[in-house]
């Protein structure tokens, strides 16, 4: 596999942020097997996957920051610095610059992996829409995520990696944004996602593991794999959903070491956050309640 990588260095311009001079090493995310043919194998004992079991739980949502309610005990498992939009919410934790090489502008942190990961876009344009606002009016937060940086402490190298290149077939015509990205065990796990939902003949929405050691692509799923707001990695599975208008709602499991779905659980609604409990058991968001699963090993 190709790879480009070059070293470039960068000045922080953060507005809402301390300015800060690190290295940062580029690498472009290259995928030359699309449709989940994978690339590495499970290592031994590691192709089993979790069940789910749905439990009687279920609760109307208050709001769609419920999940993170104190009795559920579950603190920043979700990643976000915030779970909001209001940029006045919007808190960059320190060290992660708030724009990136001078243009490309923060969307989010997310911290449930072994470091902090945070990812950019471009910056929020100040033309003005036909409704008078423009969009860093409305928001703060860089547009098209698909710059990914790894923001480990033990490193003086800063590595970033652009999505942006990885090819999808001619017909699917929407930007893929980067949704969530974890870094887990020396591998970077990242979803890709249209910003509606994906059609029966859609080649994006899939979930994508590169080594953070080599940049080597391991895997890439089939199309139509997730486009819920976040991933959980528990044990050797990755647990995602998909859904929307016109499509039937889904919970996957996939083998985080291959990237193959190896359970499906149909759910009423669109699952859009993943969160465990004090209990162990599976919370998930969907249109106007949570539910829980226990999950099997």
């Amino acid at each position: 596999m190709k790879r480009t990588l070059f070293l470039i260095p960068f000045l922080c311009l953060a507005h809402l942020a301390g300015a800060q001079d690190f290295q940062t090493e580029i690498a472009l995310v290259e995928v030359l097997d699309f449709n989940g043919k994978t690339l590495a194998k499970a290592p031994a004992g590691k192709s089993r996957t979790l069940q789910l079991a749905r439990t009687k739980f279920s609760t109307p949502l208050a709001d769609y920051n419920s999940l993170a309610q104190p009795s559920l005990k579950l603190g920043n498992i979700i990643g976000h610095p915030t779970l909001g939009w209001d940029d006045k919410d919007f808190k960059i934790p320190e060290g992660v610059p708030a724009v990136y090489d001078g243009k490309w502008a923060l969307n989010d942190v997310f911290s449930d992996g072994d470091f902090p990961v945070a990812i950019y876009g471009r910056t929020p344009s100040e033309e003005l829409l036909p409704w008078g606002e423009s969009e860093k009016d409305i928001s703060c937060r860089g547009r098209d995520p698909h710059l990914i940086m790894l923001l480990d402490p033990s490193k003086e190298v800063k590595k970033v990696y652009n999505t942006r290149n990885i090819t999808v077939t001619p017909k699917d015509k929407q930007y893929q944004s980067v949704e969530w990205a974890v870094v887990k065990d020396g591998v970077l796990y990242f979803s890709e996602c249209t910003v509606t939902a994906p059609d029966k003949n859609s080649q994006g929405n899939y979930l994508v593991a590169v080594d953070i050691n080599t940049d080597e692509t391991l895997w890439m799923s089939r199309p139509r794999t997730v486009n819920s707001s976040n991933f959980l990695i528990v044990d050797n599975s990755i647990i995602c959903g998909l859904g929307g208008s016109g499509i039937t709602d889904y919970i996957y499991v996939l083998n985080r070491y291959t990237g193959v779905k190896t359970h499906e659980y149909w759910i009423p609604s669109a699952a859009s956050w993943f969160a465990i409990g004090e209990d162990k058991n599976l919370y998930v968001t969907i249109y106007d309640k949570h539910i829980s699963f226990k999950m099997m090993r």
